[in-house]
């Protein structure tokens, strides 16, 4: 989604002119710091960071998501300056400070949350996205619902987990200064003092994110969301706030100077080769891209070229509006997504941006600015209050509307389609007495057999029909079902001994397995072990080892019938694969494949082995937004389909031509919505055409 995928803004780093905004609301002559005024460096920077979540977003960018640290360091940096400066040190300035914070981020994002519960109104979940999303506890509410950050069907809402973690830094990080301060007495010491703690936080952190993405099974995505490991990003740019004062600055900007081309080196590298599914992101990459972040952003305050390439007009058209940019950019790209999984990438990409672009716009210029300046139509306190009263109503009335809605869309569908079904249920067969041997005594008992079952399972009800928006999907038709307890009392005699068929591969085998339970044929048990991104791969971290993995789940399950359905695999070797389409790699794979029929196979049961099609053009969200050199290049999809036919010849197993299938079947709308994985009635066919072929 891939992530998904990421997110962004950053709060009061939105251009002002110095000295005619206080953003806290206290008054002047607490300071212990100059105030920071308004740099044009900072507001090019924000240009860049969104332009880079954007196509992030968009799959243009693989590591794009690094321009929400680089908003996240620039946050810190900017909050603490304002709090140095203009030190809320009571009750009623902390309220003003909280108050400033509330009218400066509140409007855009609520009237992002209206429209949306509009236009998704349909969607199941959506108010409490949106409720999530208003009082900012968007990233936990998704940590709680284990939503996987890179999942096909992702929430218009989803972005809002970065601004959940600003706000959450905002409420807290405001009260440790302002009591560091005080019990520094006021003094220089106490900038180095709040420096030091700021360090200590990012550095545990930083630590504590690792020892996550260290686990055996990490969860990346609770690490992606989680408040607590990120935000070391946020502190390191509270710690460069701290110690760029007075003479230690001199010696800042001495250091940045030297240093800057190194910093945007590692942001480019990163941004064009990182990807936050490794869990080297978590415990290397993002601390050394929060430092290349705090780099920049001290060169870019500083005079220089930087911060005169920064000062480029576009840019700064871009920074002004890159919090409303990042609000609307990711719903309007769902939306297309979603209502016209036809479109290519590209024309996704377009779209989104044509849109964005002038409602953020016009969100500034009507929204934003006039309620947090009092200007304009909103000039009179008058207008404001009753401004915000019908905002709330509003927001109301759509969520109260869009509560009522479980009318899922395509995309829920399709997740719904590969979530795990149970195993079937064990149903022992009556026993049958054994003649004594010569061997042993009468009363020998042949060693146990595994359990055999019978799914009696109904017929499946008529296929769903999607009409564009999913409207008229019945979503009872997804609906999870238990297994029968006993067999149904029409059962035959085969029923007692139903063919075991185990499915293993990544997301499109566990649409196959839920394809084959889906048709209800009582002579037929299955057992789905896909690993959702999961292929033949070597890497033992994220997926696992499939060596272990496989044989272990054939113990299990003693399968009369091996189904592997998966994509295409680049990482099939462990340590760096040689190129794709070389002979050295053919090799490798041919080998992996023998190794793996022969091991699913070593029970005596009989292997069928799919070949993928080539997913569409707007399947290429899964092949990191590339469609050549990519697991979606065609060329690579006909490499492996010989590959496997040559191996599948020489280990004895059946293979089946899942892209001829699609090719003969014709293009089908609804039939992959995603561009990769079948749904609806093409993955009932299919499931029927796979069983019809077994050996």
């Amino acid at each position: 989604m891939p992530y998904c995928r990421s997110t962004l803004r950053q709060d009061d780093a939105l251009p002002r002119i110095a000295g005619t905004d206080d953003p806290t609301g206290t008054s002047p002559g607490r300071s212990i710091a100059p105030r920071p005024g308004h740099q044009a460096g900072i507001t090019g920077l924000r240009g860049v960071a969104v332009t880079a979540v954007v196509a992030y977003h968009l799959g243009a960018l693989p590591g794009g998501f690094v321009g929400v640290d680089l908003f996240f360091v620039l946050s810190g940096y900017l909050i603490t300056g304002l709090l140095l400066a203009d030190l809320p040190d009571g009750r009623r300035p902390l309220l003003r400070w909280w108050g400033a914070r509330i009218r400066r981020l509140t409007p855009a994002v609520a009237v992002v949350v209206a429209a949306v519960l509009v236009v998704f109104a349909t969607r199941s979940g959506i108010t409490l996205d949106a409720v999530a999303t208003l009082t900012w506890w968007q990233n936990w509410h998704l940590v709680a619902q284990g939503t996987d950050y890179w999942s096909a069907s992702p929430s218009p809402l989803r972005h809002a987990w970065s601004l959940s973690i600003e706000e959450q830094f905002y409420l807290v990080w405001p009260v440790v200064t302002v009591g560091l301060v005080l019990a520094a007495g006021r003094s220089a010491a106490s900038r180095r003092l709040v420096g030091l703690v700021a360090l200590a936080g990012a550095v545990a952190s930083f630590a504590w994110a690792a020892h996550l993405a260290l686990a055996t099974q990490p969860d990346l995505s609770r690490i992606y969301f989680g408040t607590d490991t990120r935000a070391g990003a946020l502190l390191l740019g509270c710690v460069g706030a701290a110690w760029t004062v007075g003479r230690a600055r001199l010696h800042a900007d001495r250091v940045a100077r030297w240093l800057w081309p190194l910093a945007l080196v590692v942001l480019g590298v990163v941004a064009a080769t990182g990807s936050p599914e490794r869990r080297s992101t978590y415990t290397v990459v993002l601390p050394l891209v929060a430092v290349a972040s705090l780099t920049t952003v001290v060169a870019v305050t500083d005079r220089g070229p930087l911060a005169g390439t920064m000062s480029w007009r576009p840019l700064q058209w871009l920074g002004e509006r890159s919090y409303a940019i990042y609000l609307w950019s990711w719903p309007v790209q769902v939306l297309c997504e979603e209502r016209r999984p036809d479109w290519s990438p590209w024309l996704v990409a377009a779209v989104t941006v044509a849109v964005s672009l002038p409602l953020a716009s016009a969100s500034l210029r009507l929204i934003e600015s006039p309620l947090r300046r009092g200007i304009g139509w909103a000039s009179g306190p008058s207008v404001r209050r009753a401004a915000w009263a019908a905002g709330a109503v509003v927001v109301v009335l759509a969520g109260a509307w869009a509560a009522r809605s479980t009318v899922v869309t395509e995309r829920e569908v399709l997740a719904e389609e590969f979530e795990p079904l149970p195993d079937p249920v064990a149903i022992e067969a009556p026993a049958t007495a054994e003649p004594a041997t010569a061997d042993g005594p009468d009363d020998a008992t042949p060693p146990a057999a595994p359990p055999t079952t019978c799914v009696a399972v109904p017929p499946a009800p008529s296929v769903p029909v999607f009409a564009g928006d999913g409207t008229s999907y019945d979503p009872s038709t997804v609906a999870e079902g238990s297994d029968p307890q006993a067999p149904p009392p029409t059962t035959d005699a085969t029923c007692g001994a139903p063919r075991r068929v185990l499915v293993v591969g990544d997301s499109t085998g566990r649409g196959a397995a839920n394809g084959i339970k889906r048709l209800g044929r009582p002579d037929l048990a299955v057992w789905d072990r896909t690993r959702l991104g999961c292929g033949l791969v070597s890497d033992d971290v994220e997926c696992g080892d499939w060596r272990t993995l496989w044989p272990a789940a054939v113990a299990e399950v003693d399968p009369d019938v091996v189904v592997v359905h998966l994509g295409v695999s680049e990482d099939v070797v462990r340590g760096d694969d040689p190129p794709f389409l070389s002979p050295e790699s053919g090799a490798a794979r041919r080998a992996a494949m023998v190794e793996a029929i022969r091991l699913l196979g070593a029970r005596g049961a009989r292997v069928v082995w799919t070949g993928p099609a080539v997913p569409l053009e707007s399947g290429r969200f899964f092949c990191g937004g590339e469609r050549s050199d990519s697991p979606c290049d065609p060329e690579w999809v006909a490499a492996w389909n010989r590959d496997l036919t040559e191996a599948a010849g020489a280990a004895g197993a059946t293979t089946l031509d899942v892209g001829a299938w699609v090719q003969a079947r014709g293009q089908i709308a609804g039939d992959r919505p995603d561009g990769l994985h079948l749904s609806g009635p093409a993955l009932d066919d299919q499931a029927r055409w796979i069983v019809e072929r077994f050996p």
